[in-house]
């Protein structure tokens, strides 16, 4: 015996529903619960329909579940996201069957509550969410990182997943095809059918998808994997200072070169990859590259490499400096020698007081990713954080302010380009550390906590890991809500900083690291957030040195029209080796800090007491 349909629903009808509501233009403005009652009406006018024209609310849902009668199944496909987790509760209270279906993959969610009262709700994927928060999110947009956990991410399709990057930048909403919402929709009814008859339909989750059953397959496109190394050994670097010339440089104890290569150990590097090893004699320090956590897309050549060095180095002369003592380096990087620089030590007699200032914050120094303020930030501040870094001779500090909006779209377009190639969405992959497990485990890369991101940021990264999603925005062209960090960032930036060098050969990067570390470590000192914005300057170089390399051909149009802009901005020639780029601003202090690796695992010492 029939008894009766409860409808629910605030919307009206719009002109983007009609491709998939079977309804007339006459009926746009009208609410979708009137609509489906009349059609209803019109097969059947014996049916006792019922319709809540202002949807559920916790006012009504009493009412809708048990006026006249306890409702024997619930179809829920709302887009309210407190309303999908309270109707749940309330068809658990009841004992009441909830079906859903979602277009992607025709996803059929099944929950018996009237056979087993004590399943968790959206099995069991949506524990101690906040349904209070759920009722503030307004867009799309807001709700997307929630409902990631309800849909289940991981096993939705990679056409959806890149469609949720695009939310807000080419599109309002994902979109809803005629066939899929009809395929749906037969779906659910078939399996109400056989609920309401006590077929025995199991919980849980099915999927239907047409394509994956119906589809040829084409060979599956692979991320980019790199080749496999080993870390430099001991023996490697034993070998490789065989026979080199001894210094006559003061004699170091133990102690004193633990404390000067732990301080070196602080400087930034790449992905915070630390691809250094060290070995120590009693007057001298080498400093070797670790090729294994030395793979970078962005490192074209090894230059991205050598700032870092330059960075780690300028730290033990200043750490020197401390001691009392002179350092002394010597550059012999080449391409097949992982040898990086040879340093040692002289007696000085007198302390150098504005290296003794800058001593007291290497270890407080450290990369700000929060948005900070747009607050003014006093001149004279400019001023002594350009006196730092031209202290190193040929660095030259830029400030740039007046085409900083300009330099900020330069900067998001070659953001887009990096995550969109396969190399740097493989980097982008290793970089991240996306748990605090992971990052106190590993002890590199970059925590996630240290970047300043909404919830919905932080979903879109999550869906980004997926190498499918990248293709597909690639092939789509789009990709442009990976630029939207990067332009957060420079909005709240009074001035953004470039280092540059007279050349662009590897010592000169070196040098433009300490010019580097010197700058940042002044503005630590004055209290000013400092964050490396440089993907630009080390994919202008591959660019620069290799406008055909493969990962970079989807873009190279793009490219060298940004290439352009980015060299008008800068008023650069192709001389000048382009070092660095980082925002300055005033803002929240550092909350969470990039960890290091113990210096066990670095640094190696001949017999010294």
């Amino acid at each position: 015996m029939f008894g009766e349909i409860r409808l629910a629903d605030f919307d009206e009808i719009d002109l983007s529903n009609l491709n998939r509501v079977r309804t007339h233009l006459i009926n746009i403005g009208i609410n979708k619960a009137v609509i489906v009652a009349r059609e209803i009406a019109e097969i059947d006018p014996y049916l006792k329909v019922t319709v809540y024209e202002n949807g559920i609310t916790e006012e009504n849902i009493d009412d809708f579940f048990t006026l006249n009668g306890t409702l024997d199944a619930l179809v829920e496909e709302c887009d309210g996201l407190d309303i999908k987790i309270i109707a749940r509760q309330k068809a658990k209270e009841l004992g009441i069957p909830v079906v859903m279906e979602t277009n992607d993959r025709a996803m059929l969610d099944i929950e018996r509550f009237d056979k087993e009262p004590d399943r968790p709700i959206l099995h069991g994927l949506v524990q101690g969410l906040d349904v209070a928060k759920l009722k503030t999110l307004k867009t799309n947009e807001d709700k997307v990182p929630y409902m990631l956990d309800m849909i289940g991410i991981d096993d939705t399709s990679p056409l959806l997943r890149a469609s949720m990057l695009e939310i807000e930048q080419s599109v309002s909403t994902w979109p809803q095809l005629a066939s899929s919402v009809t395929f749906g929709g037969g779906i659910v009814s078939d399996t109400i059918r056989r609920i309401l008859l006590s077929e025995q339909i199991k919980s849980g989750r099915f999927y239907f998808d047409i394509e994956e059953k119906l589809t040829e397959t084409s060979p599956e496109q692979k991320p980019f994997v790199y080749d496999k190394q080993t870390h430099l050994s001991l023996d490697q670097m034993v070998q490789i200072l065989n026979g080199y010339t001894k210094s006559n440089g003061v004699e170091l104890n133990k102690k004193q070169i633990h404390e000067l290569v732990e301080l070196a150990q602080t400087a930034p590097s790449g992905g915070n990859m630390q691809p250094w090893r060290w070995y120590a004699k009693k007057n001298q320090i080498f400093a070797f590259v670790d090729h294994a956590q030395a793979n970078s897309f962005l490192d074209y050549n090894f230059l991205g490499g050598m700032v870092g060095f330059g960075a780690a180095i300028e730290n033990i002369i200043i750490g020197a400096n401390k001691l009392g003592l002179k350092g002394r380096y010597h550059f012999v990087f080449e391409e097949k020698n992982p040898l990086v620089a040879v340093i040692d030590f002289e007696p000085t007699a007198m302390l150098n007081e504005y290296d003794l200032n800058l001593y007291s914050h290497i270890r407080a120094r450290g990369t700000n990713r929060m948005l900070g303020e747009l607050e003014p930030i006093p001149k004279d501040d400019f001023g002594l954080i350009q006196e730092a870094s031209e202290q190193i001779p040929g660095a030259q500090l830029t400030w740039i302010t007046d085409k900083k909006e300009q330099l900020g779209e330069v900067l998001c377009a070659v953001e887009r380009i990096r995550l969109m190639t396969d190399r740097g969405h493989t980097d982008f992959i290793d970089e991240i550390r996306w748990t605090v497990e992971e990052a106190e485990s590993t002890k590199d890369g970059i925590d996630l906590r240290t970047i300043d991101l909404t919830e919905t940021e932080k979903a879109g990264l999550y869906v980004s890991k997926n190498y499918k999603v990248i293709r597909q925005l690639r092939d789509w062209g789009l990709g442009t809500g990976f630029e939207t960090m990067m332009r957060k960032a420079i909005k709240n930036t009074e001035r953004i900083g470039f280092i540059s060098m007279p050349s662009g050969t590897r010592k000169d990067y070196f040098e433009g690291g300490r010019a580097l570390q010197r700058a940042w470590l002044k503005a630590t000192e004055l209290n000013l957030g400092f964050h490396p914005i440089s993907p630009s300057t080390f994919i202008f170089n591959r660019f620069a040195h290799d406008n055909d390399d493969e990962q970079l051909k989807p873009f190279r149009n793009e490219l060298l029209n940004i290439r352009a802009e980015f060299k008008d901005i800068l008023n650069l020639d192709d001389q000048r080796g382009e070092i660095f780029l980082f925002r300055l601003f005033k803002g929240k202090e550092i909350e969470t800090r990039s960890l290091r690796r113990d210096i066990n695992e670095h640094l190696f010492f001949e017999e010294i007491e």
